[in-house]
């Protein structure tokens, strides 16, 4: 399976129907602002995407490697930023 299928099998898996918007590692946007791991079935919708403090959380997971916090602070901006540009629309 190469990287792509990965990625919409995950988006298939969480029942999520949006465009990709952009990848960093481990970590996809969506053109919704949801933000899937492609590795661990985890998703933030982001219906939820306020709700939490999601760095903070994701680090009381054992499969949360530090390493990939970077990368997860990166998909979280995005899609702070999508759902901004969509509360304006």
């Amino acid at each position: 399976m190469n990287y792509s299928d990965k990625i919409l099998e995950q988006l298939h898996y969480f029942n999520i129907n949006s465009e990709i918007d952009s990848v960093f590692d481990n970590w996809v946007v969506t053109k919704k602002g949801d933000v899937v791991n492609t590795v661990f079935p985890y998703a933030i919708f982001s219906i939820h995407f306020y709700e939490e403090n999601w760095i903070e959380k994701l680090r009381t997971k054992i499969w949360f490697n530090p390493e990939c916090e970077k990368s997860l602070s990166h998909a979280l901006n995005r899609a702070n930023e999508i759902l901004k540009e969509l509360i304006v629309k």
